[in-house]
């Protein structure tokens, strides 16, 4: 989790920032819940490809502190699966995006530790945990 913490953490203080012309965040849940089954299974997840510039293009939703930055790291590619990954564990939206621009927020998913199975939370899993607690 030590180079995936350290990616969030750039992400999160904007060191890790997003073009404008990068695509929105378009994965659907099963796409995120995906990403997560091969982390916990050990597979390869693909690369980001990140550009380091003193000349960066515009940046959504502007959001970087460019006199806190003298070279960028843009996002180029893998924007989809670290998006995710900030989602789930950080439990927020990555800086550069807003709450309305995420349509399919994979948020709500769990490991079930009888089955070894994720899921996403639903309405019989949220009554099911609230009885098993009261």
């Amino acid at each position: 989790m030590g180079e995936i913490g350290s990616l969030l953490d750039k992400v999160e203080s904007n060191e890790i920032v997003l073009p404008e012309f990068q695509r929105e965040f378009v994965w659907k849940k099963s796409q995120a819940k995906e990403l997560i089954k091969s982390l916990y299974s050990g597979y390869p997840i693909g690369s980001l490809l990140i550009w380091v510039t003193e000349s960066p293009p515009e940046i959504k939703n502007d959001a970087v502190d460019r006199e806190q930055y003298g070279l960028f790291k843009v996002l180029l590619d893998g924007q989809q699966r670290l998006t995710v990954l900030y989602m789930l564990v950080k439990d927020d939206i990555p800086p550069y995006y807003t709450d309305s621009e995420i349509r399919h927020d994979p948020r709500n998913l769990y490991f079930n530790l009888d089955s070894g199975e994720f899921k996403y939370e639903n309405k019989s899993t949220r009554g099911g945990r609230a009885e098993e607690f009261s």
